[in-house]
């Protein structure tokens, strides 16, 4: 069947020069006329790991209020249609910048207490996002506050055996997915990214970046999460907790494979064991925040 018989292209939304291979369009049923999301890559011998990401990621599929459902998917002798349940709403960054410094740590928090069941879902099914940062988390305010997670595209069922190259989302990927230890992965390596997104969320920037992504790889398996300006200093303690990490001292790749696994696990175990713990931990920072608002 021809997509183009059940669904029309309202507009390009990824940029014809963000990517390389994939191309994101906003689309929408000829019939019902419901908005989705097409992902669309035409097979090359250039981008077969994108194929196998875009077939994997049509398997994830939920019929939960916040998740991603797949619509319907296509694949011929030389593309291949994805088409995925569309999201109302803004990301998390621009959500946060609508507001003033001291309203951000409780409007973010707001979101994160949204986002508990979600990740609780996938978490429990032994699902892992794997790329989660403020552009995946989508804030729509229409009717009251509405939070999802979306993209899919690297994202690991633990159910199913898989052997992969290393995917992981720069700037926000725990060390364990750095170093493609995907056996360790777990639901604390989705909160080291949530972690990291907050921090970005609240500073306007990212951690531990630079413009060679060597050395940012190196930055991010070397030093911890930093401080936070001054005005948010009340919620380092629980974000450097949920981005905890082993400091290497020696570069991992002179560990050995045990050595290795257990550097890894000294560090995911410094994070929290429950995102309910965390939220908790959260929500006693904001009231240490709010003492402290009138200085700014």
């Amino acid at each position: 069947m021809n997509p183009a018989d059940k669904y029309r292209i309202l507009e390009q939304i990824d940029g014809n020069k963000k990517r390389k291979f994939a191309h994101i369009f906003l689309t929408e049923s000829k019939i019902s006329g419901v908005k989705s999301i097409l992902k669309m890559v035409q097979k090359t011998d250039d981008n077969l790991v994108v194929q196998d990401r875009l077939r994997k990621e049509a398997a994830f599929s939920f019929i939960v209020d916040g998740l991603p459902e797949t619509l319907d998917f296509f694949e011929s002798d030389s593309e291949i249609f994805l088409f995925k349940s569309f999201q109302n709403g803004i990301t998390l960054g621009d959500y946060l910048e609508q507001f003033r410094s001291k309203e951000k740590p409780k409007k973010l928090f707001e979101v994160l207490e949204q986002l508990e069941p979600i990740l609780e879902h996938i978490h429990q099914n032994k699902i892992y996002h794997l790329d989660i940062k403020p552009g995946n988390i989508i804030v729509d305010t229409s009717k009251g506050l509405r939070v999802s997670l979306i993209d899919f595209g690297l994202a690991l069922n633990k159910n199913e055996t898989e052997t992969r190259k290393t995917l992981f989302p720069l700037g926000f990927a725990a060390p364990e997915l750095l170093l493609n230890q995907l056996e360790l992965v777990d639901p604390r390596t989705d909160y080291f990214a949530l972690g990291v997104s907050c921090w970005t969320c609240l500073q306007g920037r990212m951690p531990l970046i630079d413009p060679n992504p060597s050395i940012t790889t190196n930055l991010q398996l070397t030093y911890p999460l930093p401080n936070l300006d001054s005005k948010y200093k009340a919620f380092n303690e629980v974000l450097q907790k949920l981005a905890g990490k082993h400091q290497f001292t020696v570069p991992p790749n002179k560990l050995g494979a045990e050595e290795l696994k257990t550097a890894l696990l000294k560090g995911m175990n410094k994070r929290y064991s429950s995102y309910s713990e965390f939220i908790k931990d959260f929500e006693k920072q904001l009231s240490e925040q709010k003492k402290n608002w009138w200085l700014f």
